[in-house]
C-alpha cells in the first residue's frame, strides 16, 4: 500500500507530462484539422501556428498566423480553404518554408506570406458508379 505522500508524488509526476492547452471561446476560428499547421516561417527556430480560417463559409476566409496566443497576421483568402501545408521549395538560407493552401480546384502558394503562385488542378471525370449513388441519395431526399 502506498502512502499519501507517494500517491501525491505520482499524481504530480503524471500531471507534469500533460500540456495545458489554451482555450478561448471567442477566438472566432472555424477550421478543419487539415487547415492547421506549425511552421518556422522566419527561420528563427520558433514555430508559428498557421490556420486556414473558414470564416462564415461564404465570407471572411482568412489565412491567420499565430505566435503563442497572439495573432501576428491575417491574409484574405479568395475561396474556402480545404487544406494548408508548409513546405521547403528552395535551398536558400535561412530555410524558410512556403505555405500552400488548397481551395477548390486551385493550390495557392505563399512565399514569405505573400501570394507567390497559383496552380490550377486538372478536372477529373466522375466515376459513373459514384455518380449513380449520389443520384440515388438525391432522389431519396426529394421524396
Amino acid at each position: 500500500m502506498a502512502s499519501a505522500g507517494a500517491q501525491g508524488r505520482e499524481t504530480n509526476e503524471s500531471s507534469e507530462k500533460w500540456l495545458d492547452a489554451h482555450y478561448d471561446p471567442v477566438a472566432n476560428l472555424y477550421t478543419f484539422s487539415s487547415c492547421v499547421v506549425l511552421a518556422d516561417l522566419h527561420g528563427d527556430g520558433e514555430n508559428k501556428l498557421i490556420v486556414g480560417d473558414l470564416g462564415t463559409g461564404l465570407y471572411n476566409m482568412k489565412l491567420k498566423v499565430y505566435k503563442g496566443i497572439t495573432m501576428l497576421s491575417e491574409h484574405t483568402l479568395i475561396d474556402l480553404p480545404t487544406g494548408v501545408v508548409a513546405f521547403l521549395m528552395d535551398t536558400n538560407e535561412p530555410r524558410t518554408p512556403a505555405v500552400a493552401v488548397a481551395s477548390g480546384p486551385y493550390i495557392y502558394i505563399y512565399k514569405n506570406l505573400r501570394p507567390y503562385f497559383k496552380f490550377t488542378l486538372p478536372p477529373l471525370e466522375v466515376n459513373s458508379l459514384e455518380q449513380d449513388v449520389w443520384n440515388q441519395v438525391k432522389e431519396v431526399r426529394t421524396v
